[in-house]
């Protein structure tokens, strides 16, 4: 019986304090003109492909925004959400970028695949990502 009652109090805090919608990262929003202006300037781009139903999605975002914080040096990398919900099942997403689910990061200097991190979100990995897009 405590228990139950625990896990049902436990759901309800959860429910009442939910994560922001978008974390504290500037990031682009994707659209289909976007990959190739981005593969023509050269930059080391970060794709987000995210949720807004995702609970790991907006784990990745706190995290990515602590980040920033903690190491300026990432704000030199450009950062683009990409709706999974929209652009998941392009051509784009699944055969050009292999993307195969949401919460995905794919980091990128022009047309060559840097780094990529799938439903991870440890801040160590995603750290991880960042330092390898930052020496590419």
């Amino acid at each position: 019986m405590i228990r139950r009652q625990f896990l049902t109090m436990s759901a309800a805090a959860l429910t009442l304090s939910p994560l922001p919608a978008h974390a504290a990262y500037e990031a682009v929003t994707y659209d289909r003109t976007l990959p190739r202006a981005l593969r023509e300037t050269g930059d080391t781009v970060i794709y987000n492909f995210r949720t807004s139903w995702s609970w790991t999605c907006r784990m990745k975002e706190e995290i990515l925004a602590d980040l920033l914080r903690e190491n300026p040096g990432y704000r030199r990398l450009t950062f683009v959400d990409v709706d999974w919900d929209t652009y998941g099942p392009s051509e784009w997403a699944e055969r050009r970028m292999k993307v195969r689910r949401q919460s995905t990061l794919v980091a990128m200097k022009g047309a060559d695949e840097i780094a990529r991190v799938e439903n991870d979100p440890r801040k160590h990995s995603l750290q991880g990502l960042l330092d390898a897009a930052l020496a590419a």
